[in-house]
């Protein structure tokens, strides 16, 4: 058996001759080196990290809204 190649959708090992992942059944087209699969995840998980942090400010944002209409209401109260 030869082994020279990883699945790019999960990361299996795969022979050089295989035409679907056996671990996935992803269709394999073309040839992915370690160096290809590592580049791709990184990829995806600073796409994933940005999509947290934009949900982050969101959350921040609603928050300070809430706040700046609880103060606007306080003052008004003062006054």
């Amino acid at each position: 058996m030869d082994f020279s190649r990883f699945c790019l959708h999960c990361g299996g090992l795969l022979e050089k001759n295989f035409l679907f992942c056996p671990h996935c059944g992803t269709e394999l087209m073309v040839r992915f080196t370690p160096a290809e699969i590592v580049d791709d995840s990184f990829n995806k998980l600073e796409c994933i990290a940005a999509q947290g942090s934009l949900g982050r400010l969101e959350n921040c944002r609603a928050a300070l809204d809430t706040m700046e209409k609880e103060l606007d209401d306080f003052l008004l109260k003062r006054l």
